[in-house]
């Protein structure tokens, strides 16, 4: 339900790669299976240029942080599957560790050419060809504020990495919930695949049928509902604090 003091506003999440860390730490860097809370409200956050070393953060990330999220998955036409690929990095493998700044950045590796034992493996996850529809809901006045800010950004956004950009503009669409702001984004794709004549969805699209994660309210809480670890009081900080989040999967055609 909706009143003249709530609001909703989607956004498009296409890209080639994304990673949604929810408990990534140190060497290994997994994904959930669908966009957290924390790197969109990071990728807000950014919007707005809100600095997270700056005291007053945490009161600046709390209007946004109470909005309600619900994140739709998209099909594709093609019915292509969305897959994960995990990703070897090393983190300084070659360079001598009283190297400076500088010598790091024009001499890969030791005049020996040996390996560096200061070398960090890492494994890095990523999911490929995923496709979402954002949707927050809340204060009418903070979804004006996040739409205008995403629509003239002061820093880049990204799906969950600095190395995840987007495939397609994120084209914030407001509406009365969740699902009208939903309804109405898909429309507007719609209307730019006629277009290009390269239609990418099924036929048939209506957002209560689609795979989503909602945010309900505490008090609405139901059974196989499940919490995540995803919301954040502050970044610079790193603190947070669990959401309640229940699964809705796709019906079987």
């Amino acid at each position: 339900m909706s009143d003249s003091t709530t609001r909703a506003f989607a956004i498009l999440l296409d890209g080639p790669m994304q990673s949604w860390g929810s408990s990534s730490r140190f060497t290994r860097r997994e994904t959930e299976a669908f966009p957290t809370k924390s790197a969109l409200i990071g990728l807000l956050a950014a919007a707005a240029g809100i600095d997270k070393h700056a005291p007053d953060e945490a009161e600046k990330l709390a209007p946004f942080s109470a909005l309600r999220l619900t994140v739709y998955r998209l099909p594709r036409a093609s019915r292509r599957l969305v897959r994960r690929l995990s990703d070897f990095h090393t983190v300084g493998g070659g360079y001598d560790a009283r190297a400076s700044a500088f010598d790091k950045l024009s001499i890969p590796r030791k005049a020996s050419g040996g390996a560096s034992a200061n070398a960090v493996i890492t494994h890095r996850t990523y999911l490929n060809e995923a496709r979402f529809i954002a949707a927050f809901e809340g204060d009418s006045d903070v979804i004006i504020a996040a739409i205008r800010h995403l629509e003239n950004p002061v820093w880049g956004v990204w799906f969950g990495r600095k190395t995840c950009l987007p495939a397609m503009p994120l084209s914030p669409v407001e509406g009365a919930d969740t699902q009208a702001a939903s309804s109405t984004l898909i429309g507007r794709i719609r209307d730019w695949e006629e277009t290009t004549r390269r239609p990418s969805f099924p036929p048939e699209l209506d957002p209560t049928n689609l795979e989503r994660w909602e945010e309900p309210a505490a008090e609405h809480l139901k059974p196989g509902d499940f919490h995540l670890h995803d919301q954040p009081v502050t970044f610079g900080e790193r603190e947070f604090v669990s959401r309640p989040i229940r699964h809705h999967t796709r019906p079987t055609p």
